[in-house]
């Protein structure tokens, strides 16, 4: 039986990720945003047995009869929903955050092309254009 070798390129790979952190860097505000929502996305999910214990304790107390035990269950009730509601949009926000983190093409595009263009005359003239465009849009696509 023949052994086949698999090439994942790990060169490759690794200068991508190596790069893709560099670009991540110029958004330190949304990367705070990301994490931030999701912390508090977390701390939500964290708090919700708790409230839920909380609204068993009521009910089970007999919160039909009881003023305080009904206020108690009806506060435990609105937290949990609370809580919910905010652990569903702090995540969608966090998701969203990261969609916008992810599509940099546009601008890996233009700083490749900047930097191409900054080269000599005589580099353009014996580089083939071609060639050149090709590579930067084989980068994009490893990025991808």
């Amino acid at each position: 039986m023949a052994r086949f070798k698999i090439d994942l390129r790990a060169s490759a790979f690794r200068s991508v990720l190596g790069f893709t952190p560099g670009h991540w860097r110029r958004q330190p505000w949304r990367l705070s945003l990301i994490m931030g929502a999701f912390l508090l996305s977390t701390l939500a999910d964290v708090l919700t047995p708790l409230y839920s214990g909380r609204l068993v304790d009521a009910v089970a107390s007999s919160a039909g009869a009881d003023e305080l035990a009904w206020h108690a269950a009806m506060t435990a009730f609105s937290m949990l929903m609370a809580l919910a509601l905010a652990g569903v949009v702090l995540r969608n926000a966090a998701f969203m955050g990261i969609v916008e983190l992810t599509l940099m093409m546009s601008d890996i595009a233009a700083d490749a092309f900047h930097r191409v263009q900054r080269f000599s005359t005589d580099w353009h003239a014996d580089s083939f254009a071609d060639s050149t465009v090709r590579k930067v849009t084989r980068g994009m696509w490893a990025l991808d």
